[in-house]
């Protein structure tokens, strides 16, 4: 079981999973959190939900109080998604907004109590450790109920939800050669129009949206961090001439490729 639980300290500022999922329970002593490109205040008992790939950097006090739980997309799918379906907000797939919840101070204490078992149990022998730890991570879920619309729901919603992670997958592994929701249906046997029409009911946008997402952060990290030129940046993507990207990017950004990179 690939998972990991660590308490925040005050030299802890940027970090990165490319293939794990992460909460950040921050209970008390911390300023901003950068993810992507997006800079959020961090206001005491709040819970981040980050999906696997993003780049966080937190900006802490001198002594912050809180736990970063590292979990593997098998451990989730295998031991925790089953039954665990949520509506409106899908916490690790949800399209744009990164996932906050501000909990009451006594869910907080809770939170904290269900990451400092957890973090017992991973350097324990307990047989079936596996199945306890899985079972209080959804139980630290579930105590956002109120917040985050978690819920039971039937087969069908549960399929649903299914779809929209492989196809969010599929779009992390394969954006910088394929642009088109067609190409991604038909790696997963379906009609364009039914998994557009899946990602709509599940995440309130289109599937081309998502696609534009991820294909809008990869651009903005080549140009940020990468030495680059702008039409070597272009064909990394995926874009068959330079200015097809920069039209893409101004268009998307407000502003060009090159005016991006000198901000």
């Amino acid at each position: 079981m690939e998972l990991t639980v660590n308490k925040f300290r005050a030299d802890i500022a940027c970090f990165s999973e490319p293939d794990l999922y992460m909460i950040l329970w921050m209970k008390k002593g911390f300023d901003e959190v950068k993810i992507d490109f997006q800079t959020f205040t961090a206001p005491a008992n709040s819970i981040w939900f980050i999906a696997p790939g993003k780049e966080v950097q937190v900006s802490c006090k001198s002594e912050p109080q809180g736990w970063i739980i590292r979990f593997s997309k098998e451990l989730f799918n295998t031991y925790i998604r089953e039954n665990l379906i949520i509506k409106d907000v899908d916490l690790f797939t949800a399209f744009g907004e990164i996932p906050k919840i501000i909990l009451s101070p006594l869910i907080g204490d809770r939170i904290n109590a269900i990451a400092e078992m957890i973090d017992e149990l991973i350097g324990s022998q307990i047989p079936n450790k596996e199945a306890a730890i899985a079972s209080l991570l959804k139980t630290l879920l579930i105590y956002c109920d109120s917040n985050c619309n978690i819920r039971i729901t039937h087969e069908n919603n549960s399929g649903k939800i299914q779809i929209v992670t492989t196809f969010k997958d599929l779009v992390v592994r394969h954006v910088l050669t394929k642009h088109k929701v067609s190409e991604y249906s038909a790696m997963m046997n379906l009609s364009s129009k039914y998994l557009n029409q899946v990602v709509k009911e599940v995440l309130g946008v289109t599937a081309k949206s998502v696609i534009q997402e991820q294909l809008t952060i990869r651009a903005r990290r080549e140009l940020k961090f990468s030495n680059d030129s702008i039409k070597e940046i272009a064909f990394k993507l995926g874009f068959s001439e330079p200015f097809h990207f920069s039209n893409y990017f101004k268009k998307k950004i407000g502003c060009s490729p090159t005016e991006y990179r000198l901000q």
